[in-house]
């Protein structure tokens, strides 16, 4: 059942059958669907039309959809309309994320693929960007899909807390170590889109199923692209899988080139991670942890901030201190249950 208004979707293919297939496909779950055959055409629609997601061929007869995409994200109007690029050419698939698009679909289209993320990016679209309420849900999607695995226990607020004081640290402006703060207990809401059987293994992922969890970077960006400050939010979501030298994902960032709060969440997030208990392995102590921290400053991670994360480490009361912080209490009114995560 659709929510609020049903959205209007512009379809962008030079290709007759899958325009019309997937006007028909978006169309059937009550969305307002808009063609174009090219570039031209799909700009004037844009500029008639109040869009809430375009789905864009990356080949067009008259530029690259590519390039069309950078364009539309350079223009104030269209740099945060969710757009997904679709291709029957896998190897084009390669850099397709990097352009901007929120996602990428390849032909032959899986029809429940295509509404879930259509679905998922039309909603985001039409929150109510100021709205508490809008952040509350978003919270409690983090929180929910955190509750599908059991292997870990409050690891949003154990990463918000750590994050939030690195972000101290680090001389980060007040609305910056907020949204440092949010970007953390947010950082795997796209997590949403991964099937439970992967999410729920009680062993190390497969490099197979790794492939499956590493789009949660971008669907995340695009679920909080709105809350106020979604920016730099979805800019910390999206980065906080990039490393230091480069070759992480989804965008192969290095160095100084990932937002501050990517690099800040992937510190508290990696530190979190290996001091807590999985089924194929012993949590390190804290001093194990740091070690393993100093060992991937210069290749995973920012060294300044490893120098910076160690004595906030070390000052704190492990285990207890994130579960009694008072971001906990803050955060805890917005939702109904505490959320368990993997």
């Amino acid at each position: 059942m659709m929510m609020g208004r049903a959205g209007t979707i512009l379809v962008v293919d030079d290709d007759e059958t899958c325009r019309k297939q997937l006007a028909q496909l978006v169309g059937s779950l009550g969305y307002a669907v808009a063609t174009a055959r090219d570039a031209d055409e799909a700009l004037a629609r844009i500029g008639d039309t109040a869009l809430d997601l375009i789905l864009l061929d990356v080949r067009l007869p008259d530029i690259d959809g590519r390039a069309l995409l950078r364009k539309l994200r350079a223009q104030a109007a269209t740099a945060d309309l969710p757009i997904i690029l679709t291709t029957g050419h896998p190897e084009l698939a390669r850099g397709a994320l990097s352009s901007g698009a929120d996602a990428l679909l390849l032909k032959p289209f899986r029809h429940d693929e295509v509404l879930s993320w259509v679905r998922c990016l039309v909603r985001a679209r039409q929150a109510d960007a100021e709205s508490e309420r809008l952040e509350h849900v978003l919270f409690s999607i983090a929180a929910s899909v955190e509750a599908r695995s059991s292997y870990l226990e409050d690891h949003l607020w154990r990463v918000a807390s750590f994050g939030e004081a690195l972000a101290q640290a680090a001389g980060l402006r007040a609305d910056e170590v907020k949204t440092v703060r949010r970007a953390a207990l947010m950082h795997d809401i796209g997590m949403i889109g991964v099937p439970d059987i992967i999410l729920r293994q009680p062993r190390s992922l497969t490099p197979s199923e790794r492939t499956q969890v590493k789009p949660h970077t971008v669907l995340g960006a695009s679920l909080t692209r709105a809350l106020v400050g979604r920016r730099e939010i979805s800019a910390s979501v999206r980065g906080h899988h990039e490393r230091w030298i480069g070759g992480g994902y989804p965008d192969g960032m290095a160095g100084e080139q990932i937002p501050v709060g990517a690099r800040i969440v992937s510190i508290a997030d990696a530190y979190d991670a290996l001091t807590t208990a999985r089924p194929y392995r012993a949590p390190m102590s804290a001093g194990q942890a740091l070690d393993v921290l100093w060992g991937g400053a210069d290749e995973q991670w920012d060294p300044r901030l490893i120098e910076l994360f160690a004595p906030i480490v070390r000052a704190r009361d492990l285990g207890a201190s994130a579960r009694t912080h008072p971001l906990t209490l803050e955060i805890g009114r917005a939702l109904t249950t505490s959320a368990p995560s993997r």
